[in-house]
């Protein structure tokens, strides 16, 4: 019972760090509508548990694989429900371009939303950790 314990709060911590990460950057940069920041909620949520019900592991690089995986997700994921990809492919037209990937007045390029995705989850399984230990 303990155990479950820690691992719900386990998963809050890295659903929050991930979650209040991207929203933080994006407030400070061009902003982002609803359902973006609902679906990074929900795949936050969804690889947080994935995680700690099957994988779990304390060695750093399958961490460092996990949040690649996460990121190359969540970045793909992004990209082609909202403006380009296979939206279009299905006949929905978007209305604009991704927009810059801006971090306090500076603009990056798009590459850079899968390296902060990457590092963000990883940072909250990290954080999770040492949470979870007493």
């Amino acid at each position: 019972m303990i155990k479950k314990k820690f691992i719900f709060w386990k998963i809050i911590v890295v659903i929050f760090v991930f979650w209040f990460a991207d929203v933080f950057l994006h407030f400070h940069g061009v902003g982002e509508t609803n359902y973006y920041y609902l679906s990074k909620f929900g795949n936050a949520v969804l690889f947080s548990l994935i995680w700690f019900f099957v994988f779990d592991y304390r060695e750093h690089w399958k961490k460092v694989v996990y949040s690649l995986i996460f990121g190359t997700w969540i970045s793909f994921y992004y990209l082609i429900s909202s403006y380009s990809g296979a939206v279009q492919f299905l006949g929905v037209n978007a209305l604009y371009s991704p927009p810059p990937f801006v971090i306090f007045g500076i603009s990056l390029h798009p590459f850079f939303w899968w390296v902060f995705h990457s590092l963000a989850f990883y940072a909250g399984l990290e954080i999770a950790e040492r949470v979870g230990r007493k």
